[in-house]
């Protein structure tokens, strides 16, 4: 695979959006994997921090609409 960016050999996958990034163009940035309800009914939140991210993708901070699903 190649770097999307560069051509060089990619090293690394986007966790975001699966486009492959050389070292040089490989950023970082924290991932929410998911949530659960702790102790006492605490909502919580499970994110993973330093993930790879290609910096071109947009993660967005609110979950989108999808009406058309149902």
């Amino acid at each position: 695979m190649k770097c999307w960016f560069c051509e060089e050999d990619a090293r690394a996958v986007c966790s975001f959006c699966g486009r492959g990034v050389c070292r040089d163009h490989a950023s970082k940035m924290s991932k929410f994997v998911g949530m659960f309800l702790g102790g006492n009914d605490t909502p919580k939140g499970l994110a993973v921090a330093d993930v790879i991210w290609c910096g071109e993708c947009q993660p967005q901070p609110e979950p989108i609409p999808m009406p058309e699903l149902f």
